[in-house]
């Protein structure tokens, strides 16, 4: 038989037990007892969030929390599709950085008014850190505006630049280029999808 005074690991087990859990009073087994009424009666009043919150900021806290849930989902969604899609034609951790990036332009373009051309650049920007913003602007325009005697959405060419080569067989305007086509549609992808609902 073991003796657990003489065993420090067991005696270590009580220590962090007892550090742990040092004033939790034992759950009464018999719930009929005035024991037991006491305890429940102290459970109850400790976690009550209602006494704590009051039903305008629990409203608020909840509106709060259903938008961070919902841009989860946007950025999971998001994040698939690309995937699905785009897969052979960037690598994923540009695709993941890319996910990130239009997320959150798109939560900065409903507090500023930024042209398609620029949230292109800003998306871009961030994977292409070497590219000045000037010359992602003149790539960006295609893209974002309709040309004359293009189509409206420029998928046209959008669909020129996605076929052919890897990623690592691309030059580097080509590379900007490919990032530009999903990065509009990307960010297509989220307003259509904030309309939607």
């Amino acid at each position: 038989m073991i003796n657990d005074a003489n065993n420090p690991e067991i005696q270590a087990e009580w220590d962090l037990l007892n550090d742990l859990f040092p004033h939790d009073l034992l759950y009464p087994w018999n719930p009929y007892t005035i024991e037991a009424e006491a305890y429940f009666v102290e459970q109850e009043a400790g976690n009550s969030i209602v006494a704590v919150f009051t039903e305008a900021e629990l409203a608020q806290s909840s509106q709060r929390l259903m938008s961070q849930i919902n841009q989860l989902w946007s950025a999971t969604h998001l994040q698939t599709s690309l995937l699905k899609r785009f897969a052979e034609k960037i690598p994923d951790e540009l695709l993941n950085r890319l996910v990130q990036v239009v997320t959150r332009i798109t939560e900065q373009v409903s507090s500023q008014s930024l042209s398609l051309a620029d949230q292109l650049v800003e998306c871009v920007q961030e994977l292409l850190p070497e590219w000045p913003e000037d010359d992602l602007q003149v790539l960006a325009r295609p893209f974002a505006y309709a040309m004359r005697g293009a189509e409206p959405d420029g998928a046209g060419s959008n669909s020129t630049i996605l076929e052919g080569a890897s990623w690592s067989e691309l030059s580097e305007i080509e590379q900007a280029r490919t990032c530009l086509v999903i990065a509009r549609y990307a960010l297509l992808g989220v307003f259509s999808d904030q309309e939607a609902s």
